[in-house]
């Protein structure tokens, strides 16, 4: 098992230690990298690969580490190493280091070389963004396809890291959004607000009766000030159903409370 220690500040890359390491290892040897201030914030992945035809990726974790992949070392040769960051709309790249794999006494010609699923996560965190812009029901298609747009153009600059396929899925992410869209503007359309309803839990549970409510209805509860002091200490969650909304405290409120009640595509 090696630990190959890696620094990097801004995007200079250097690999400090040189273990031994040898090929048809799976799942033993890790990297351990250091960053400088430039890359506070940002979710960081690791890129390996012996072949430019076949990269593989590992998200690193909170400690900034990270298993390599084995298919990234299955044969005797060297083992480029680099790391990319996302934070929003900004990338920032490292530059490339090299590790020399050793030949393994097993042959890494029955190695997976199917990419891992892991760098995914780093890129489609950032897309939370953009359901946030959903969940308001208040921005039009346009504006949708621009945050993907920007999003998109991040993946164009990664072309040295051979990234076509993550492009692939974030574009049916983005054909699902203009889907998703009609349904958005109708409910901008039907959108009404009780106010000044009260809100009574008994065992956790409050309902709240009205004819224009359906199971299709998205309804969203804002407290006012004094109520919002006891709802603010629980998990308050929302269901809709045919003729009235059920309203969820996760922990007992035996105050009367009062609220308003947004109610969309009713």
């Amino acid at each position: 098992m090696a630990t190959l220690k890696i620094q990097v500040k801004g995007q200079l890359l250097t690999v400090l230690t040189q273990d031994i390491i040898a090929s048809g290892d799976i799942n033993i040897d890790r990297c351990e990298f250091s960053f400088n201030k430039d890359w506070q914030g940002y979710v960081k992945t690791g890129v390996f690969y012996q072949d430019k035809s076949n990269v593989q990726y590992a998200v690193l974790d909170e400690d900034n580490t990270c298993v390599i992949p084995a298919a990234a070392m299955a044969k005797e040769g060297d083992l480029h190493i680099g790391v990319f960051g996302i934070n929003g709309p900004a990338l920032l790249t490292s530059t490339v280091g090299i590790h020399f794999i050793k030949e393994g006494a097993i042959s890494g010609a029955d190695i997976s070389t199917d990419p891992s699923d892991d760098v995914f996560l780093a890129i489609i965190a950032q897309y939370q963004r953009i359901a946030e812009l959903m969940h308001k029901y208040q921005e039009t298609a346009q504006q949708f396809i621009n945050e993907m747009n920007k999003q998109n153009k991040i993946l164009e600059t990664l072309n040295a890291f051979d990234v076509v396929e993550i492009k692939e899925r974030l574009d049916i992410i983005e054909g699902k959004i203009i889907e998703y869209n009609d349904q958005v503007k109708h409910l901008i359309d039907r959108e009404i607000i009780i106010r000044d309803v009260p809100i009574r839990f008994v065992d956790g549970v409050c309902e709240i009766q009205n004819d224009i409510i359906t199971s299709k209805s998205l309804c969203d509860v804002y407290f006012d000030e004094y109520s919002f002091e006891y709802a603010s200490k629980s998990l308050i969650l929302v269901s809709s159903y045919d003729g009235y909304i059920c309203i969820t405290s996760s922990v007992p409120i035996d105050e009367d409370l009062t609220a308003s009640i947004l109610i969309r595509g009713y």
